[in-house]
């Protein structure tokens, strides 16, 4: 038997023991005390039922399921004829689109500048060879 399991084995002697020392120590209170002592054990029983209660209902709840797109077919003309209206001149005011935009005209300047640089490179090599 290990220690622990011995030290919780308490007989009849140890009980008449811690009777006679609470009846010593707390005297014609001891009732009053003795009904104190279970009411804070049940109140803490009670809130550690709680909270595993919470737990458990945290744990093994099922999740929600997702949420469907609802449908509104009464909008749905309204954006059509907008975007139909306005396919030609539609300007995107997203920072995506603007970025995507300066990314073109980056490019594009890149290519205009590119056979310029080519050629001053050739140039430049040309130069370094000592042909006139």
């Amino acid at each position: 038997m290990s220690v622990a399991l011995a030290l919780l084995d308490i007989g009849f002697g140890e009980m008449v023991l811690i009777g006679i020392i609470a009846l010593l120590l707390y005297g014609s209170d001891l009732p009053e005390v003795a009904r104190t002592w279970g009411k804070a054990y049940q109140e803490f029983r009670r809130h550690l039922n709680g909270i595993r209660s919470d737990l458990n209902d945290a744990i093994y709840a099922e999740p929600e399921s997702p949420r469907k797109l609802q449908y509104y077919p009464e909008y749905q003309d309204d954006t059509r004829e907008a975007l139909e209206g306005e396919a030609e001149t539609v300007e995107h005011d997203s920072p995506v689109a603007r970025a995507h935009e300066q990314a073109e005209a980056e490019a594009a300047r890149l290519a205009a500048a590119e056979p310029m640089a080519a050629a001053d490179e050739a140039q430049q090599v040309h130069d370094a060879h000592g042909a006139a």
